[in-house]
């Protein structure tokens, strides 16, 4: 049998990588190539960290837009009028009443004033009148500002949008040989595993968020999954995010024995069902009221000190931090748990269109898919460790983003990438939800 005959084992090529162990690379503006920092990330990061944090943002997301068709001078374009030119905010200066294109980072400098930072300079913004679509402007969001630039008063807007994102296909064309996340190296030819992806439709992956082991409901409702899957098909792995306590954080008064004990009844539950124990993987993302993560991303895995009992009884048990990532064959699946809707609506600097748009799903998913970040607020609003928000890149995009959140649950597919979000299975009528990867489809259960 020669090697294209031999069968390939999809377990061997299904991995998680916390989002401590991802590399950490930084744009090189001027080689166009991406390099591994040469400062290893900390948890107590310096001045420079946060300053390097937003520098590394703001490049990311400039290089790829200056690749895009509508802003990328080529051969094609015979004439200023057939492409968009972004400016920077330093050239305006001497230029009053002309129409000028910005790119930069949306900010309030001042308590009410509206402001765009670039790499060197910026400019106070007059939005008064302005058009702009789908999306949740924050407070450090990156925009292409279209308008009118005037000496005394400063950039009159007239149209506000979000940075096109760029297709998972375009970014490998670029950047074939970059580790962007740290998986292990496959010797398997990426067209066999993605043949045998596509073809494989038995494997499914069970998403379930919001998990209260406290509640003696929810673990019925546990017991009842686990007995319809072991009658029929057994999923290739099981998703728990968190949280998974109904109650308070170990920091602000849960007992840890308790927490501990729920854990130690999922455990025993899991193993009377013989073959999700033994043929299932299970990865267990927590929440932010879970131990010992604190306010802060990323967040820190389960300690170990809760899941001893879990890890004697599942064969196949990671415990992983939030966000991580997920590889399965080809396809590369984001898992993060935060309620990022209410956070984004509630911190919006300009009142979301809903009258065109009136799914709030659309405007989560169009915000942090161009931002290209899972959580594009500001830090006095979601603070990050500065030397690990690379973690929160979404960058190249996955080919499944989970965004675990509290609000409805929805499966939306945009740019190439499927999103969803499985709803709050202790909060709803116990809802969660089968992902496909043959059909790169997910359906609520």
């Amino acid at each position: 049998m020669s090697i294209d005959d031999e069968v390939i084992d999809v377990t061997k090529h299904f991995h998680v990588v916390d989002a401590f162990d991802m590399p950490r690379l930084q744009y090189d503006y001027h080689r166009k190539v991406f390099s591994k920092s040469n400062t290893p990330p900390t948890l107590l990061g310096t001045a420079k960290d946060k300053a390097e944090m937003y520098r590394d943002r703001l490049n990311l997301v400039k290089q790829r837009l200056l690749r895009h068709e509508r802003f990328c001078p080529t051969a094609m374009h015979l004439d200023k009028q057939s492409y968009i030119k972004i400016t920077p905010i330093k050239a305006l200066i001497g230029h009053d009443t002309q129409h000028f294109t910005l790119f930069g980072m949306l900010t309030q400098l001042e308590e009410g004033k509206y402001f765009l930072e670039d790499d060197d300079a910026h400019i106070e913004l007059h939005m008064t009148n302005f058009k702009f679509d789908v999306g949740l402007f924050t407070d450090g969001t990156f925009v292409i500002v279209a308008g009118i630039y005037e000496n005394d008063r400063g950039f009159i807007v007239n149209d506000i949008s979000f940075p096109p994102p760029e297709p998972r296909i375009t970014t490998d064309i670029y950047f074939p040989h970059v580790d962007f996340c740290g998986f292990p190296q496959t010797v398997v030819d990426e067209k066999r595993l993605q043949l045998e992806e596509e073809t494989n439709d038995n494997v499914f992956f069970v998403i379930l968020s919001d998990v209260f082991l406290d509640q003696p409901k929810v673990m019925m409702h546990l017991r009842r999954i686990f007995e319809k899957y072991e009658n029929e098909k057994i999923p290739f792995a099981f998703i728990l995010i968190g949280n998974f306590s109904s109650g308070q954080t170990a920091n602000a008064g849960l007992n840890p024995q308790q927490y501990r004990d729920n854990f130690n009844h999922l455990a025993e539950l899991i193993g009377q069902f013989k073959a999700i124990a033994t043929q299932s993987r299970f990865i267990v993302v927590p929440g932010a009221q879970d131990p010992w993560g604190g306010n802060l991303l990323p967040q820190t895995p389960i300690p170990d000190l809760f899941t001893t009992r879990l890890r004697q009884k599942v064969k196949h048990i990671t415990f992983a931090s939030n966000p991580c990532r997920i590889r399965y064959c080809t396809q590369d699946i984001v898992l993060f748990r935060e309620d990022i809707q209410n956070r984004l609506w509630r911190n919006a600097l300009i009142h979301p269109n809903i009258e065109d748009h009136p799914n709030p799903a659309n405007h989560v998913v169009r915000t942090v898919i161009d931002q290209g970040h899972l959580c594009p607020l500001p830090l006095s609003i979601r603070p990050i460790y500065w030397s690990h928000d690379h973690a929160l890149r979404l960058y190249p995009l996955p080919h499944m983003l989970i965004l675990a959140d509290h609000s409805a649950s929805y499966g939306i597919n945009y740019n190439g990438t499927h999103c969803l979000n499985p709803g709050s299975f202790a909060n709803s009528d116990y809802i969660f939800m089968e992902y496909h990867p043959s059909r790169k489809s997910s359906q609520q259960l």
